[in-house]
């Protein structure tokens, strides 16, 4: 007989993967690669593909705080939760982990509606601009001027940016910024346990839990905290990642 769903190795026996939906309890044994045991997987638990899995994987919640997230499709045994944005907000990322409010255009009305994926366009005066901030970093022989526009509908992104974010910045300057910011020592503690051998997923997943926290001021917030810890040279180098790709001039506020 033929294994539905492929075979994998176990020490010199060949086996049969679970199906989707369910995980490994025994292997195979005496080369009778049908006779290992599975079972369906627990509740909040899944696993979308054939496999060789002892265990499922978690569900994911779609109620992170300040992730502005409902779910669309609940998860079963054999998916994932399907998580989409709550009504009024958009994500244009392609893997949405946060949600964004959408812009309220003004006595100009509204040129395109907010969808789940792209920010409302305003006509004419619908949003105009609050203020400029001028952040003055002093450097070894110069002055550095960094102008971060801040307006009622003015945002980066930042989600895009954490991998490269996480790797500028380092765990030991992420743990500082948790801190620094609210998260708990324990949080902290959880992540260098979970992620004791990968310093740069221990960042980028504790980047991630500091911008739920933070919500859509996020990246504003992020150069704010840094020149406050001190760390002038990082916000500066985060500020040019963060606009790298998400300029003012293209950002969505300005098509107003």
């Amino acid at each position: 007989p033929k294994c539905l769903d492929g075979t994998y190795n176990f020490t010199n026996w060949s086996c049969c993967n679970c199906p989707v939906g369910q995980r490994v309890i025994e292997h195979c044994t005496n080369g009778n690669k049908m006779n290992g045991k599975c079972e369906i997987c627990e509740r909040d638990t899944y696993n979308s593909e054939p496999s060789d899995r002892k265990t499922c994987h978690r569900c994911t919640s779609c109620a992170q705080a300040n992730a502005n997230l409902e779910v669309e499709e609940e998860c079963t045994a054999g998916r994932d939760t399907k998580c989409r944005c709550k009504e009024d907000h958009f994500c244009s990322s392609e893997s949405c982990t946060i949600c964004h409010p959408c812009k309220k255009c003004g006595i100009g009305g509204v040129k395109e509606a907010c969808t789940a994926n792209s920010d409302a366009v305003c006509n004419g005066n619908g949003g105009a601009i609050a203020g400029i901030i001028i952040l003055f970093l002093v450097f070894p022989g110069a002055v550095v001027g960094i102008i971060w526009i801040a307006s009622e509908y003015f945002y980066v992104d930042i989600v895009p940016h954490l991998p490269d974010i996480a790797r500028e910045l380092g765990w030991k300057n992420a743990r500082t910024l948790a801190l620094h910011t609210g998260i708990s020592v324990v949080t902290t503690e959880s992540y260098e346990m979970e992620y004791r051998n990968d310093a740069e997923e221990r960042t980028l997943q504790l980047l991630f839990k500091w911008v739920e926290k933070e919500g859509k001021q996020a990246s504003k917030k992020l150069i704010e905290n840094l020149v406050d810890m001190k760390q002038k040279k990082k916000a500066t180098q985060i500020r040019d990642i963060l606009l790298k790709h998400s300029s003012p001039s293209n950002n969505p506020a300005n098509n107003c």
